[in-house]
């Protein structure tokens, strides 16, 4: 199963099961470790709107990178702010919680809604008001087995955990019923980003994305990234 831009970019990020999150403004910088990220098979990137120029980053990527990258925004906190950064071609919004106003947009706009949300409640909440993903943040205090719980008596909601993913948990989170992990500063590294450091972004990135799409293969989810 390839990974389609045409269907809804939740779904990709089921798919691929992977969505890194490059926080920070440096735009050269910012292409580069996309570009390094998407030839080790990441495919979702995440560009917070805490960087004032988060809509010109997607701008940017979406010219720069292959078609089938999918480009969403986060800690998107308002309507104004989800309609600026889907005029500049994000297909997924997230937010740290759930924002009645942002979710209006995402409907109106056909985006993805991927809304934070961390108790029992807050969960089901934000998944019944529409909610196409919901995230889980932060799941650094309670680790897998708090989602694991929670797919239990929720088992059609699609989860998916931040704060705190590492090569070595991402796995354990995608075991305990995360349709999607998202992992930041631990795959990127801290800079400068020359050609070594982008190498070893790729390899990390290969490195995770496979063992990821070994575990969703099982489960008959995994998306031919990289395959022609």
């Amino acid at each position: 199963m390839k990974l389609n831009k045409h269907v809804n970019a939740a779904q990709t990020i089921e798919q691929a099961g992977v969505v890194s999150i490059i926080r920070m403004d440096d735009l050269e910088a910012v292409s580069d470790i996309a570009g390094a990220l998407y030839r080790g098979g990441v495919r979702c990137f995440e560009i917070p709107m805490t960087a004032a120029n988060a809509a010109e980053i997607i701008e940017v990527l979406l010219k720069r990178l292959p078609a089938d990258a999918v480009i969403g925004a986060g800690t998107v906190l308002t309507a104004d702010d989800a309609e600026k950064i889907i005029a500049a071609g994000a297909r997924f919004i997230v937010s740290p919680h759930f924002e009645a106003e942002v979710a209006a947009v995402c409907k109106a706009r056909g985006v993805a809604l991927i809304p934070g949300a961390f108790s029992p409640q807050e969960i089901y909440h934000a998944w019944k008001a529409g909610a196409d993903i919901v995230k889980v943040f932060s799941i650094r205090p309670l680790g897998p087995g708090y989602l694991s719980d929670i797919s239990g008596p929720y088992p059609d909601i699609k989860l998916m955990p931040t704060g705190g993913i590492t090569l070595e948990n991402a796995a354990s989170f995608i075991k305990a019923g995360a349709c999607a992990i998202t992992i930041g500063r631990d795959i990127i590294g801290n800079g400068p980003w020359d050609g070594a450091a982008l190498e070893a972004i790729t390899h990390r990135a290969h490195t995770l994305v496979a063992t990821i799409q070994k575990l969703k293969a099982a489960d008959g989810l995994a998306a031919d990234i990289g395959k022609p």
